[in-house]
């Protein structure tokens, strides 16, 4: 019998002293064949290390605002939300596992942090410094709902989980990847050209802008996202 891997899912902070994730990602892993586990935040390099080593594969879910301090700027003044510790654990807890090899699934905000994480940069806010930029900020009581266009672009591990070409996503976010990490290629944008797939050479690291997490029980599509990343983790 193949054993289900570990998957280890970053919580931010709830209201109270609380740890907290979202449902639709515990309940999207659990379709896929994986075992969720919260990772609440962790000081040091050693707690990143150990929890790195003990799962099989690390989703980075959606959440607050990153600080623009960790790629080279202040705070616009759209950006009032922020969570330092957060910031630290995931971008420590990102690079441990890539050096470990672990697959790693990034979501919305999990995608902009693993872009910063190696090297790249953000759009602070969209409506701010992409004026010519589409809606990319739906109602939050419609996350199922589908929102805009993004085109999956051909010959990506992206594509490869889900089907290339264009698919209709919903959008929650005012963030977005700007310049590309080193060594990361884009596997989706949408129609006005943000950013909202990006992907390492080896398909190891994948990160979307949008929350399939919410869609993939009504729209099947967006599960091979999650298959993908659970079968890498397995593999490991």
């Amino acid at each position: 019998m193949t054993m289900k891997p570990i998957i280890g899912m970053t919580a931010c902070r709830g209201e109270g002293k609380v740890f907290k994730t979202n449902d639709t990602y515990v309940e999207a892993i659990l379709r896929a064949g994986g075992i969720p586990v919260l990772l609440p935040i962790a000081q040091g390099l050693e707690d990143c290390a150990r929890l790195a080593a003990m799962a099989d594969g690390v989703l980075i879910p959606g959440g607050v605002d990153m600080a623009p301090q960790h790629f080279g700027e202040e705070p616009a003044k759209e950006v009032t939300c922020i969570d330092h510790q957060l910031d630290d654990f995931e971008l420590e807890l990102i690079r441990q596992a890539a050096a470990l090899g672990k697959p790693m699934l990034a979501i919305c905000r999990g995608h902009q942090v693993v872009n910063v994480a190696f090297g790249g940069t953000l759009y602070q806010d969209i409506p701010g410094q992409c004026p010519q930029a589409g809606g990319h900020y739906q109602a939050t009581d419609s996350r199922a709902e589908p929102y805009h266009t993004v085109e999956v672009l051909p010959g990506t591990f992206l594509a490869a989980a889900m089907g290339e070409g264009a698919v209709l996503t919903n959008s929650y976010h005012h963030q977005a990847i700007r310049e590309v990490a080193p060594g990361f290629t884009v596997s989706a944008r949408a129609k006005d050209g943000i950013i909202e797939g990006i992907e390492n050479a080896d398909g190891s690291i994948v990160g979307v802008q949008w929350h399939p997490e919410c869609m993939e029980e009504r729209y099947p599509r967006f599960r091979g996202i999650f298959r993908a990343f659970v079968e890498r983790a397995a593999a490991k």
